[in-house]
């Protein structure tokens, strides 16, 4: 059954439930205010018999006049032959009943209140009828019905107007319920049932701000396009690593053509052509190993976690890059001891990282700064080039893998994309932060926050420092 349908049978039951007891009210109430007359109507026998004793009608007995005041008296022959003895002022008619009705109410000396319909009038009648055995036929006495059916009648409408006042106040909640409610449900289906036919443009419509509705379609929408961006960075990514592993394969199948159609009969070429096919599958391998570092990363691989001296680490990074580039002016700010819990190698690894960005993309005579300090909660670490530095789009997305400001120095100088998004992960997977300040003619400032042992990293805002 469809959550519409639920609704409106819901609301539905309501108003059935509503009216039912609207019913249930007034019959009770009727049934009370009977039960009042029949009370009044079986205090008022005694007085009746002395007027029927009496035999006479004409002015009510002085003795007790309120008893009478709406009192029916009469006397009801065998033939069926109904006299009149009394009729109180408020009272029309007289009731209807014949001696068959009479000896069906008074079997066994029953003497309880049954109700008659009028002679003359279209009110009803509460009734007792008296059988004396030295007087032949019944004696009447009755009250009539008007006042009890009139406010049954009242309360019936008052029930009515109010049943249908709730059917409508029902509606006007169904309608709202269903526009606001009921119909974001039906669109969300509607569009995810057309992104799975292929329209991977459609959305939710807006709703008034601050509804669930509104909530709900701005969820949804977000979702839809985290998800298509998800799916873009996915077939980004895939296009990316097939380029990147493209490129050594084809080196290497050139080589290999070149080797079986005779052209590397020369020894030279030949140990020319294994040393480049060597290093294009190393370059390969570091793509895939790479890779599975990142898959690794994403999927929560614990680090191998002890306590170190960061500042080590800060030493060793420096003195690689000194080996490599002697007469680069690297300066080391790391004098005290910088305690941490981290994963020994891999910390290294992102350092060396940043540390190899800034000698590749630098002029060999840039400086390049590494500083470690203790700062309240953790060790912050930089790396500082005063080089070219970077514009706002390329630093927003500096650490996406596979992206590059200049692809095609980069790959020159063998880089691959990956490098700052390994170092970000591995910064997140130790619990610390890393990010990057630049401007165009600035240079570049990486930081890393690591937390101390309570766990808390140091405070990396862009301006600290």
């Amino acid at each position: 059954m469809k959550l519409r349908t639920r609704l409106y049978a819901g609301l539905g039951a309501v108003a059935v439930a509503f009216a039912v007891t609207g019913f249930l009210i007034a019959t009770t109430q009727q049934r009370y205010l009977t039960e009042q007359l029949d009370r009044e109507l079986q205090s008022s026998v005694p007085v009746a018999m002395r007027v029927t004793d009496d035999r006479q009608g004409g002015p009510i007995p002085a003795d007790d006049p309120s008893a009478l005041l709406k009192l029916y008296v009469g006397h009801l022959a065998p033939d069926g032959t109904l006299t009149t003895l009394l009729v109180g002022e408020s009272t029309t008619g007289t009731p209807s009943i014949t001696p068959s009705v009479a000896v069906a109410h008074t079997l066994r000396g029953q003497t309880k209140p049954f109700t008659v319909d009028g002679t003359g009038t279209s009110d009803r009648f509460r009734v007792i009828l008296v059988g004396r055995p030295n007087r032949p036929g019944w004696d009447i006495v009755a009250l009539s019905l008007r006042n009890t059916d009139d406010a049954y009648q009242r309360l019936l409408i008052a029930t009515a107007i109010g049943g249908l006042g709730v059917i409508g106040v029902i509606a006007l909640i169904a309608a709202w319920v269903g526009r606001l409610g009921l119909q974001p449900i039906k669109q969300m289906t509607d569009a995810a049932d057309a992104i799975t036919a292929g329209d991977h443009e459609r959305r939710m419509a807006a709703y008034p701000r601050g509804t669930e509705a509104d909530h709900l379609a701005r969820a949804f929408n977000t979702m839809l396009d985290e998800r298509q961006a998800a799916d873009n960075r996915l077939r980004q990514f895939v296009a990316d690593a097939s380029h990147e592993l493209r490129t050594p394969l084809t080196s290497i199948r050139g080589y290999a053509d070149l080797y079986r159609q005779g052209g590397l009969t020369d020894q030279a070429r030949l140990d020319d052509a294994m040393r480049r096919v060597s290093g294009e599958a190393e370059r390969m391998s570091s793509i895939v190993n790479d890779l599975l570092l990142l898959t690794n990363l994403d999927r929560g691989v614990q680090l191998a976690l002890t306590r170190i001296d960061a500042a080590e680490v800060l030493h060793d990074a420096v003195a690689d890059a000194r080996a490599v580039q002697p007469d680069r002016p690297i300066t080391l700010d790391a004098s005290m001891a910088l305690p941490c819990d981290a994963d020994r190698q891999r910390l290294h690894q992102v350092v060396a990282a940043l540390v190899h960005n800034a000698l590749v993309h630098t002029a060999p005579d840039v400086a390049v700064e590494v500083s470690g300090r203790r700062e309240p909660g953790g060790v912050l670490i930089e790396v500082v080039d005063h080089g070219l530095g970077m514009d706002g789009e390329t630093a927003a997305h500096a650490f996406e893998r596979f992206y590059r400001g200049d692809p095609s120095r980069s790959r020159h100088n063998g880089g691959s994309g990956l490098g700052l998004a390994i170092a970000k992960s591995i910064i997140e997977a130790h619990g610390g932060r890393i990010v990057l300040q630049t401007a165009p003619g600035q240079g570049c400032r990486f930081r890393i926050a690591l937390p101390s042992v309570d766990g808390e990293p140091a405070a990396v805002s862009p301006s600290s420092g």
